[in-house]
């Protein structure tokens, strides 16, 4: 399991690789600099790139077309894909002791080591909840490349690759994917459901396919970002733990800067779908949401078995605009138990989140061989709830999960061809002929 490294410690407590990342994006207010970080990887086992047994990082030079299907002077379409044998940056060396920990923000080669250590991290925390997830493109590859470039404005995932282009005035900056912790660990996502759960036949990608995909992906990250301990104390302290209100008022995204963390506080329904959808990422927002719910009700029942917080609290959790009502009482209520002590709402969120991720893990695994639907995710998710806690938690999923429609509300047609962000059915989904989809 990666952990986070206590600058005051001595090197010898530490047996695994040493780097630095951005847990939140490097431009946004109160994020300084990148954080040391150890990965679950030994110490002299990762070559320059970084490159380790299960992916490496290239910093690719005049790459301007995307990984997937490219056109020939025929006009064929041929596949585009890793390896990158074209220019590239000198990969980044570890030091004498075998870490990265030495390369600094400026350094162009900060990109690759930063891009590889997020995907690495990522992988290690859900393997520890999956299992070990073998590459749905390990008959083509044994290694996932990480590719960092600037001459692409996307970051996407696919056959073999995860490629990081540059995000061109977004909120007034241009900044590398490659910096983004949330982006990586999205597209990792898309890459373990894709590995457990296959790439499906054309006609097998729907609404549901989509919005499950990119839900998912998204709940990949955003357990990830809730397992880094910068990104964990800056939401208690900016909340005083009070994540349910937060998130059910609509107020998350003025307390955090993290971005999956935003998207995950919304009180989207599939209600709102009833008469079709135009965007997959949209239409993924009730899932990503109830599953942040399930995580943070997980977070007070416990806070509630300790004593640190009345139990009415959780009762308001039915009743939104009772809760809004409450919203000052309830501040007071969280405010005094924080400053008292900041360690019990610490455990248990990390609690909250291993619990939450065994879950999320089961439900993806259960999914196997199935033709993903919403209820079909319902049923998963119940049935992974109970090898996980034995129904301890199967009102929470089920209330969050019935609140937004899923599993019991239809979702109408596509409305109009999916926009150019849209990933799959794309590059994402492509298969070289004679490979398996799985």
């Amino acid at each position: 399991m990666p952990t986070w490294q206590d600058p005051g410690q001595k090197d010898a407590a530490r047996a695994g690789v040493r780097v630095r990342i951005y847990p939140q994006p490097w431009f946004l207010d109160g994020v300084r600099g990148p954080v040391p970080l150890t990965l679950d990887v030994a110490a002299g086992s990762v070559a320059p790139g970084p490159a380790c047994d299960r992916m490496y990082a290239v910093c690719a030079l005049g790459k301007t077309q995307p990984y997937g299907l490219l056109c020939d002077r025929s006009g064929r379409l041929v596949p585009f894909l890793p390896p990158w044998r074209g220019a590239s940056l000198p990969p980044p060396r570890p030091d004498a002791r075998g870490h990265f920990d030495w390369l600094e923000p400026d350094d162009p080669r900060f990109l690759a080591m930063h891009a590889w250590a997020c995907a690495r991290f990522a992988l290690d925390l859900w393997q520890g909840w999956l299992g070990h997830v073998r590459w749905h493109f390990s008959s083509f590859s044994p290694r996932l490349e990480i590719l960092c470039t600037d001459g692409l404005d996307n970051a996407q995932a696919g056959f073999g690759y995860i490629e990081l282009g540059w995000n061109r005035g977004w909120r007034g900056h241009s900044h590398p994917f490659a910096l983004n912790f949330d982006v990586i660990a999205h597209e990792l996502g898309h890459l373990l459901l894709f590995s457990l759960l296959g790439i499906p036949p054309a006609a097998w990608q729907d609404a549901a396919f989509r919005a499950i995909h990119e839900a998912m992906a998204d709940v990949v990250a955003l357990l990830a970002a809730a397992a880094l301990e910068p990104v964990v104390e800056d939401v208690l302290a900016r909340t005083c733990g009070n994540l349910y209100l937060a998130n059910e008022l609509g107020r998350f995204a003025e307390l955090s800067p993290a971005d999956q963390l935003r998207e995950a506080s919304n009180s989207v329904s599939l209600a709102q779908f009833r008469d079709g959808w135009t965007d997959e990422h949209d239409l993924a927002l009730p899932l990503v949401g109830a599953f942040f719910d399930i995580l943070v009700e997980i977070y007070q029942i416990h806070l509630v078995e300790w004593g640190v917080i009345p139990s009415w609290v959780i009762e308001l959790a039915d009743d939104p605009e009772r809760a809004a009502a409450f919203a000052h009482p309830l501040d007071e209520v969280f405010s005094d138990a924080f400053a008292r002590s900041r360690e019990p709402f610490r455990r248990a969120l990390a609690l909250a989140r291993t619990l939450t991720g065994r879950i999320v893990a089961g439900t993806i695994r259960g999914l196997a061989g199935v033709r993903l639907s919403f209820a079909s995710l319902v049923q998963a998710a119940l049935q992974a709830e109970r090898r996980v806690s034995n129904g301890r938690f199967a009102r929470t999923l089920r209330d969050s999960f019935a609140w937004r429609g899923i599993g019991t509300i239809e979702v109408g047609p596509l409305l109009r061809p999916q926009p150019a962000r849209s990933h799959l059915g794309s590059a994402r989904t492509f298969v070289p002929l004679g490979m398996t989809r799985r």
